[in-house]
């Protein structure tokens, strides 16, 4: 008789990784609001968070999909992405306009080499 160990350790690696950004957002966000969720997804390359902004009463989420990460010429980070969408579609729109380019820059000191070898 043998045992079924079924490992997932993707999703292992995911749920970790979720918690070390939520971290992260928490303190890099914390002046618009309270993160309250964030799940990375690697197998679809999208990571999705849920924010309380200040002074609302209710939150909503935002999906990154199809993320990356880049360097400028000066070294600095940025997340990339082929989609955004925002559970209010407004913000869809305005990410829409000023984003154009499709990447968010990332705080400096952000460990890019980690980064890239995490996700």
């Amino acid at each position: 008789m043998g045992f079924n160990i079924n490992i997932d350790l993707a999703g292992a690696k995911d749920k970790s990784l979720s918690k070390l950004l939520l971290s992260t957002a928490r303190q890099y966000l914390r002046e618009y609001g309270e993160v309250l969720d964030l799940a990375l997804d690697s197998a679809a390359r999208s990571i999705s968070v849920e924010v309380l902004p200040v002074g609302e009463k209710e939150s909503f989420r935002a999906t990154v999909f199809g993320y990356g990460l880049a360097t400028d010429g000066s070294g600095r980070g940025y997340l990339t992405f082929e989609d955004v969408a925002f559970s209010r579609q407004w913000l869809t729109l305005l990410a829409a306009r000023l984003l154009p380019d499709k990447r968010l820059p990332l705080p400096s000191g952000t460990p890019m080499g980690l980064l890239q070898t995490l996700l």
